[in-house]
C-alpha cells in the first residue's frame, strides 16, 4: 500500500514536458522500471493480502466449524450421558423384569400346587356331597318316618285329649248329680276363664288349659256332703269351714293326674284373694298363679249370674259390680278390667 502511494506520487510529479535531456529519459526509464517493479510488488502484496483474507475467512470458517463441533461434542456428551442413564435404567428394568419373571415363575409353581390342592379339595367335596346326598336321602326317609310318627302321635294325643275331656265331663256330671243346683257351673266357669285369657292375649294352648281348669276346679266338692252343698239357707261356721276344704281336696285329687301340674295348683288357689283374705293359704298378689286369679273372677261372675238354692240369679251386671268394687283387693285389677271390656265393649254373654 505504501509503495503504491509512492509510485502514484512519483507519477504525479513527473512532467514529460520538463524532461529535456537523455538523462531525464534514462531516469524516466529507471523510474518506469522501478514503477513496474513496484506494481509487481503491489500485485504480489495484493495477492498476499487476498491470501491473508482468504486465510482469515478460512480461520473464521474453521472457528465457526470448531464451535459447531464443540457444541455438537457437548450435545453428544449430554446425549451420551442420557444414553448412559437410559442404559442404566434399562439395566435396572431388566433386573426388575428378571426378578418379576422369577416371581411369576414362583407364583406359577404355587398356583400349580394350589390347583392341585383345589382339585383334591373339589374331589373331597364331591365325595362329601355324594355322602351328604346319601345322608339326605336317609334323613328324608327318617323325617318322613318321623312325620308319620308325629301324625300318629298327634292323632293319639287328640284322642287322649278327647278322652281326657270326656273324663273331665264325666267327673263334672258326677259332681252335678250330687249338686243339681250348680249344674253346668264348672263348664261355664271354664268358658269364661278361656274368654278372659284370650282377651289378655294368651295363646290358644293357655286358653284351653284355663277351660280345662274351669271344668275341674271344684272337683274337691265331691268330699262335701250333698245336704251342705244344696242347703237353701245360710251356712253355719262349721259348714262353711267344711266347704273351704274343697280347694285342698281338689288339689290332692288332681296332683296325681298326669297332665299339666298347674291344674292342681289352680284348683288349690282359686279362692285365694289378692289382699291375702282368701283361702286356704292366705296368699297375696303375685304369690297367686295368674291362672288362679283369672279363675277367681270367672268363678264369681258365673256364680252370681246363675241361680243358687239360697237365692235367685243376680245377673251379670251385679256380678260385674261385685268384682269391680273389689278390684285390686280381692281380685286382680288386670283380670277385672279384661272381664269388664268383654261384657261392656265386646258384648260377651255368659254361657248358658
Amino acid at each position: 500500500m505504501i509503495k503504491e502511494a509512492y509510485i502514484e506520487e512519483v507519477v504525479n510529479k513527473t512532467n514529460p514536458s520538463v524532461i529535456a535531456g537523455s538523462n531525464l529519459i534514462i531516469q524516466a526509464s529507471d523510474i518506469a522500471s522501478e514503477l513496474e517493479q513496484l506494481r509487481r510488488e503491489v500485485k504480489n502484496e495484493k495477492a498476499k493480502i487476498f491470501e491473508i483474507d482468504q486465510l482469515a475467512a478460512t480461520k473464521i470458517e474453521l472457528a465457526y466449524h470448531l464451535k459447531e463441533k464443540e457444541k455438537r461434542a457437548a450435545e453428544l456428551l449430554i446425549a451420551n450421558k442420557e444414553l448412559s442413564f437410559q442404559n442404566t435404567e434399562k439395566a435396572k428394568r431388566v433386573d426388575e423384569l428378571i426378578i418379576a419373571n422369577e416371581e411369576k415363575e414362583k407364583r406359577a409353581a404355587e398356583l400349580v400346587v394350589a390347583n392341585e390342592e383345589l382339585r383334591y379339595q373339589n374331589q373331597e367335596k364331591e365325595d362329601r356331597a355324594a355322602e351328604l346326598a346319601v345322608a339326605n336321602k336317609e334323613l328324608a326317609y327318617q323325617n318322613n318316618e318321623k312325620e308319620k310318627r308325629a301324625a300318629e302321635l298327634a292323632l293319639s294325643n287328640n284322642r287322649l285329649h278327647i278322652a281326657l275331656i270326656d273324663i273331665v265331663q264325666i267327673i263334672t256330671k258326677l259332681g252335678e248329680m250330687r249338686d243339681p243346683y250348680t249344674s253346668g257351673h264348672e263348664r261355664r266357669v271354664g268358658e269364661i276363664a278361656a274368654a278372659i285369657s284370650q282377651e289378655l292375649g294368651f295363646d290358644p294352648q293357655y286358653q284351653e288349659k284355663m277351660r280345662l281348669a274351669g271344668y275341674m276346679h271344684d272337683v274337691g266338692k265331691t268330699s262335701i256332703p250333698t245336704e251342705i252343698l244344696s242347703k237353701p239357707g245360710k251356712l253355719i261356721e262349721q259348714e262353711y269351714a267344711l266347704i273351704q276344704t274343697h280347694a285342698q281336696v281338689g288339689h290332692d285329687i288332681l296332683k296325681g293326674v298326669h297332665f299339666d301340674p298347674s291344674i292342681a295348683l289352680i284348683a288349690l288357689q282359686h279362692h285365694e284373694r289378692v289382699d291375702g283374705s282368701g283361702y286356704p293359704n292366705k296368699l297375696k298378689g303375685n304369690e297367686i298363679l295368674m291362672e288362679a286369679r283369672i279363675l277367681a273372677v270367672a268363678d264369681v261372675i258365673e256364680a252370681m249370674s246363675s241361680h243358687r238354692p239360697y237365692r235367685a240369679a243376680l245377673g251379670v251386671d251385679v256380678a260385674l259390680k261385685e268384682v269391680t268394687s273389689h278390684r285390686g283387693t280381692y281380685f286382680d285389677s288386670v283380670v277385672v278390667d279384661a272381664m269388664v271390656r268383654l261384657v261392656e265393649q265386646k258384648g260377651y254373654r255368659i254361657p248358658v
